[in-house]
């Protein structure tokens, strides 16, 4: 399993529905099944509180607040 770490600062939000999201390309990630998982405190992960929605050329992660994330896929 391959993955992707971003900062809270490549978090956009939304106008609309106030939450935070992310795009992710699927020339980057693949067409695979992915978790989301929040770095910590003390630098570990967990599994963070996320949706996706998947479309033909991009994934977008939607969170409720920005946070270091890793994308595993």
């Amino acid at each position: 399993m391959q993955f992707i770490d971003f900062k809270k600062e490549h978090f956009t939000q939304d106008e609309k529905t106030k939450d935070f999201v992310i795009d992710i390309s699927k020339e980057e990630i693949g067409f695979g099944e992915i978790t989301v998982q929040e770095k910590t405190d003390d630098e570990t992960f967990t599994d963070a509180d996320y949706e996706i929605k998947d479309d033909l050329n991009k994934v977008t992660i939607k969170m409720k607040k920005p946070a270091d994330i890793r994308v595993n896929f």
